[in-house]
C-alpha cells in the first residue's frame, strides 16, 4: 500500500508525496502552490494535484521520470474546489468547481485521452461542491455541497447556506437525488465524504454558526433512507471545534473515521448504525486512509507525522521515519494499493 498527500516540506515548499505505509518517502515533487487531494490515475503512471480552493491550477505528474505531464487551468470564471475523481477506465478526470457567474456548482468532466479537454458540465446539485466519490457500483457519484458561497476563502451566505448531498448518474451526468439536512441544521456545511463497499456515506460537516452550539457534525446516509445525524457525546462534540476534517471508511466497512484538526482528535464510529466507538487524541491530525485490516486506520498530522490508529481498541502508534516526521501533512490522505 502506498499514500498520497499534499505536503509542505521541512525547507517550507509545496508539494505533493507518495509514501509507503511504513513511512518511507518514495517521491516528493513541488507544486506553485498548496494543494489540497492527490490522486493517482488507475493506470497511467499519473498523479494528479488538485489546487487548495479557490486555486485555478490541477497539476498531473509522471510518479516514474518525476516530471511534468500537464498543467491544466480552469476555464475562465471558474475555481477548482479541491477535490477530484477519476472514472474505472482511466478515461474522464471529474473536478467540482464553482464558478464566480452561478451560484450552482459544476462537476467538470474532462478527456484525459484527448489532452484534458473539457467535455461536459454537469450540475453538482447544490452550491459550494466539495468533495466527490464515485460509488462501488460505479454507477453513481457521490457530492457533498457545502452550501457556501465565497468570495476567496470569505463565506458570504451564512446566514442562509444550502448544504446537500448528491447523486449523479455517472453515465448520463444527470441530478437522481439531492438529499438536505432539516432546516434547524442548515449552517453544517457538508464538506467531506467517503463511501462503504455497501455503499453507505459516511459525512464530515463544518458549523459556520455559533461556537458554542451543539449542531451536527458528523452524519451518514444509505440509498432510499434520510440522512442519519450521529449522536456526538458533548463532552466530545466540544473537542471537535465545530470542524470536521476528513472521513473515510475502513477495508471492510463496519468503522468510519472523522478527523477534527483544529480539536486534535480522530473519532471513530461503529457502522452502518453510526454509534460512538472512541476517540484518539493526535496533534493537528486530518489525513486519513485506511489500513490494510478491519478498523485500522492510517492517520497523518500537519504537526508531523503518520500514525497507525486501532479503531477497535482506540490504540495509536507512531510509524517511526524521519520522512514522515519531517512532513507537514495537508488535510487529505489517499489510498493507494
Amino acid at each position: 500500500m502506498r499514500l498520497l498527500s499534499a505536503v509542505k516540506t521541512a525547507e517550507g515548499h509545496m508539494g505533493l508525496t507518495l509514501f509507503s505505509d511504513q513511512g518511507e518517502s518514495l517521491l516528493t515533487y513541488l507544486l506553485p502552490d498548496r494543494a489540497h487531494q492527490i490522486i493517482a490515475h488507475p493506470f497511467k503512471p499519473w498523479l494528479f494535484a488538485v489546487a487548495r480552493r479557490p486555486g485555478t491550477w490541477l497539476e498531473v505528474m509522471n510518479y516514474e521520470t518525476g516530471q511534468q505531464v500537464a498543467r491544466i487551468e480552469a476555464e475562465a470564471h471558474h475555481q477548482f474546489c479541491g477535490h477530484a475523481q477519476i472514472t474505472q477506465d482511466g478515461r474522464w478526470l471529474l473536478t467540482t468547481e464553482q464558478s464566480d457567474q452561478q451560484s450552482m456548482g459544476s462537476i467538470v468532466v474532462r478527456d484525459i485521452e484527448n489532452d484534458f479537454s473539457v467535455h461536459q458540465h454537469w450540475s453538482s446539485g447544490g452550491i459550494g461542491p466539495h468533495e466527490l466519490k464515485i460509488a462501488p457500483d460505479q454507477k453513481r457519484l457521490v457530492v457533498a455541497n457545502g452550501g457556501i458561497l465565497t468570495e476567496g476563502r470569505v463565506n458570504v451566505n451564512v446566514d442562509d447556506m444550502q448544504p446537500s448531498l448528491s447523486y449523479i448518474d455517472l453515465a448520463s451526468g444527470e441530478l437522481i437525488e439531492t438529499l438536505v439536512l432539516d432546516e434547524t441544521f442548515h449552517q453544517s456545511g457538508i464538506r467531506h465524504i467517503d463511501v462503504s463497499p455497501s455503499g453507505q456515506v459516511i459525512i464530515a460537516m463544518q458549523y459556520e454558526g455559533h461556537p458554542a452550539d451543539q449542531m451536527p457534525l458528523i452524519a451518514s446516509h444509505q440509498v432510499s433512507q434520510a440522512i442519519q445525524v450521529f449522536d456526538i457525546p458533548p463532552a466530545i462534540h466540544s473537542q471537535l471545534k465545530q470542524y470536521g476534517g476528513s472521513a473515510c471508511f475502513d477495508v471492510s466497512g463496519r468503522f468510519a473515521a472523522v478527523s477534527a484538526p483544529k480539536g486534535n482528535l480522530v473519532t471513530f464510529w461503529k457502522m452502518p448504525e453510526g454509534q460512538f466507538q472512541g476517540s484518539v487524541s493526535i496533534a493537528d491530525a486530518c489525513g486519513l486512509a485506511a489500513d490494510n485490516q478491519a478498523g485500522q486506520f492510517i492517520v497523518s498530522s500537519g504537526a508531523g507525522g503518520l500514525y497507525r490508529v486501532d479503531a477497535i481498541h482506540l490504540r495509536r502508534e507512531l510509524i517511526q521515519s524521519e520522512d514522515a516526521m519531517s512532513m507537514h501533512w495537508d488535510n487529505h490522505l489517499s489510498r493507494w494499493s
